[in-house]
């Protein structure tokens, strides 16, 4: 599968170079006008570490022409090795070996479309290739971000061979007195807040899906053929096709460290999320959450599916009107509808034999991507989103005890729930 997937849908723009050196681990980071600093760190850190560090670094059309210079400067101080032509192997000092493509270089500008997402599929790629030749001993391709820091020992870790990625633990590193740092810390609430609801729901898609703070299997990532060539949002979408191969392993324990920062880099995502909560005279007070009523439609729709692939001749209209609301419900059937998803129940049934086997081909169809679209259409149609006061004092919005209302109290009692310890 990964030979296959490296002969006919690889991104290896002037071909992976030769190395001859070995390593035991990869991480791949993406990189559009970032400071150097992050490279400091990981020499530190990691400098004794089996790693090689794919850094791909882009520019959009628009941006300025030297806009990745201080990157390439500060590398050009390393004890630098030109392979082929875009390609640069560099050592630090502490023995850190960085493997930069300039994607520039090779390609031109990146398309605002495709962003983020080329860059991260390009270093992906090269580290696939890498693995297939033995110059990487670890399957694991691990996926980051220039605001990242990777704990020391952290590649070390094993990881079950059954998955096919781990979501790892994060934290967003918070200053005291800073307006950034309480957006950010808000903003990460409501990521827990979300992966917490469908954990609850017993869905195989809650995991975070962050682009600085996971891994994939070697398999599984030519088995769903590559990140996908995205200006934002690469990562979920990713991950959503790795949870239908495998499982998606939610690690516990350390994990990565995420400065808090605004960013325009991408369309949407943490940082362009953090700029818009800046704007808010009162950021407690920003509906930022999904009403947990969106959550319960959730778990009422998942039900109701487990019961029509197992006799498909249901009414399946009764029901959801039924189960609930009549507006909300008419909602949802449109969208439903819009899926053709009577047609999907009918080939679940027929295609598994066993309510087991249904259950899997229907995490399949209705995936990540599908149960977050249930979500918004009824979010918008029926219950906005709720500022983190509500959350706070309406009963039932979080879906696990926290005792507090206090915003890092409720982060550390949602880290020792999930077993994190950043």
């Amino acid at each position: 599968m990964i030979d296959q997937y490296l002969s006919k849908y690889a991104l290896l723009p002037g071909g992976c170079p030769e190395l001859t050196d070995r390593w035991q681990h990869v991480l791949v980071i993406p990189c559009f006008d970032e400071p150097a600093d992050f490279l400091a760190n990981l020499e530190v850190v990691h400098g004794e570490t089996s790693l090689l560090v794919v850094l791909v670094m882009n520019r959009p059309a628009l941006s300025k022409p030297d806009i990745n210079r201080p990157l390439k400067d500060y590398l050009a101080r390393w004890a630098t090795q030109s392979l082929e032509p875009g390609y640069q192997l560099h050592t630090s000092p502490r023995s850190l070996t960085v493997l930069s493509i300039d994607l520039e270089r090779l390609e031109g500008t990146t398309p605002a479309n495709q962003g983020v997402g080329r860059a991260r599929r390009v270093g992906c790629d090269v580290a696939l290739a890498l693995i297939a030749r033995g110059t990487i001993a670890s399957q694991w391709i691990y996926s980051g971000d220039a605001d990242a820091s990777w704990p020391s020992g952290f590649f070390r870790q094993c990881w079950p061979e059954t998955a096919s990625a781990i979501s790892l633990p994060f934290t967003h590193h918070l200053l005291k007195n800073d307006p950034t740092s309480a957006a950010t810390l808000l903003y990460e609430l409501k990521l827990h807040h979300y992966v917490l609801h469908l954990a609850a729901l017993g869905s195989p898609y809650a995991f975070h899906a962050l682009g600085s703070s996971f891994a994939m299997s070697a398999v599984g990532y030519a088995a769903v053929r590559g990140v996908p060539l995205r200006s934002a949002g690469e990562d979920f979408y990713l991950l959503n096709k790795l949870a239908k191969v495998g499982v998606i392993h939610r690690a516990t324990g350390p994990g990565v460290s995420i400065t808090s920062r605004r960013s325009t880099r991408v369309p949407f995502g943490t940082g362009p999320a953090v700029a818009t909560l800046l704007e808010s005279t009162d950021l407690s007070r920003a509906p930022l959450f999904y009403d947990a009523r969106c959550f319960n439609m959730l778990g009422i729709v998942l039900q109701l599916f487990g019961r029509w692939i197992n006799y498909p001749n249901t009414d399946t209209e009764a029901d959801l009107r039924r189960e609930l609301e009549p507006t909300v419900a008419s909602g949802v059937l449109n969208l439903l509808k819009q899926w053709r998803y009577k047609k999907a129940i009918t080939h679940i049934h027929n295609a598994a034999q066993t309510p087991a086997l249904r259950s899997h081909h229907t995490h399949i169809w209705l995936d990540g991507f599908k149960l977050l679209k249930l979500i918004h259409v009824v979010r918008d149609g029926h219950y906005p989103n709720i500022t983190f006061f509500d959350s706070v004092d309406r009963p039932g919005q979080w879906p696990i005890e926290l005792h507090t209302g206090e915003p890092e109290q409720m982060r550390h009692a949602i880290y020792q729930h999930l077993g994190w310890r950043p």
